[in-house]
């Protein structure tokens, strides 16, 4: 990511950089050929007046300003040249300068996100499985100790999927697509297929898929990963006893996947910031539906691994369409 800002700020510096040597290579070569006509032609014509043979001093004099004209011209070339070579250089050492302390802070964010959900973890699993052997030992005679043991166990397993998806997400935040390969992304939706099949739920979840191969640079598990958390969110956010489309279609240069619900749909003021972390739309927070606003990120930092995209199109109480796509092979 910072190889990519660190060659965009760098090309910025040159092109501000060019932009002025052009300037003032421009004005230079216009003044100095308008000062070189007239000094030439001044003199000229002063060895004109006391020479008969006048015509053959204007060609001279014009052949003189054209060649300064090259002369300069090639000197300019060369001036600019060098210029591109040396700002090329500088720019790129001082975008590296300007852009260190944000990598250093975002590096430092990432160590922060992933050792606080290596530290949650540790004890909220232990107190999940200390609440579990009690539940299931019988120890809980008490109604209301039950009770309570039973919403600390939906608290913990809340908690527990929190913190698996900070960790998650500071994973991708550190991770190249050095670890990718050339993957065929039919077997992996048929594989949600089946899942899903298996497990059925209220909302029907139909799939449409391309029959001929369609092959990505990627990783099984994440690409499967990120399938999932689309279609977990439509099915959390559509209405009773909705379905669900799911399609894959190849075209030229990129393979589209489309999930499409009929849910309660999206202000469209919140769209732009659902991909922002621990942002939950209005409507998700009126329908009382757990979550944290960290499945549609993940999704993104995934897609983005990758190459690929990730946009919504969405009207309340009508629907939602989220459109992923990544690049062929």
């Amino acid at each position: 990511m910072f190889k990519s800002a660190t060659l965009k700020l760098t090309l910025w510096y040159v092109l501000l950089i060019m932009s002025l040597s052009f300037l003032f290579s421009g004005v230079i070569y216009h003044f100095s050929n308008n000062e070189l006509a007239e000094g030439l032609h001044d003199q000229y014509e002063k060895i004109a007046s006391s020479d008969h043979d006048a015509d053959d001093i204007s060609d001279s004099s014009n052949a003189e300003v054209e060649t300064g004209s090259h002369r300069l011209f090639g000197e300019l070339v060369a001036f600019n040249v060098t210029v591109l070579i040396g700002s090329s250089l500088f720019s790129y050492v001082l975008a590296r300068r300007t852009l260190r302390p944000i990598e250093a802070a975002h590096k430092a964010q990432i160590r922060f996100t992933s050792d606080a959900s290596h530290e949650l973890r540790t004890p909220l699993t232990a107190i999940k499985a200390d609440t579990e052997a009690t539940l299931m030992n019988g120890h809980s005679g008490n109604k209301i100790l039950r009770k309570t043991l039973l919403r600390n166990l939906e608290d913990i397993e809340k908690l527990d999927k929190l913190t698996n998806n900070l960790l998650d997400i500071s994973r991708y935040d550190a991770r190249s697509n050095d670890n990718s390969k050339v993957i065929d992304i039919v077997p992996i939706i048929k594989e949600i297929q089946e899942n899903l099949n298996r497990h059925p739920h209220k909302i029907k979840v139909k799939f449409s898929i391309s029959k001929t191969a369609c092959q990505i640079n990627g990783n099984p598990q994440d690409i499967q990963r990120l399938i999932t958390i689309v279609i977990d969110n439509a099915t959390k956010y559509s209405q009773p006893k909705g379905s669900i489309n799911v399609g894959l279609s190849k075209g030229k240069s990129h393979i589209t996947i489309t999930v499409e619900d009929k849910g309660i749909g999206i202000p469209a003021d919140d769209i732009p910031h659902i991909f922002e972390r621990f942002y939950r739309s209005k409507n998700a927070e009126s329908k009382e539906t757990p979550g944290y606003g960290l499945g549609l990120p993940l999704a993104k930092n995934i897609a983005d691994t990758y190459d690929g995209t990730i946009s919504v199109s969405s009207k309340v109480n009508t629907g939602t369409k989220v459109t992923i796509s990544f690049p062929i092979v």
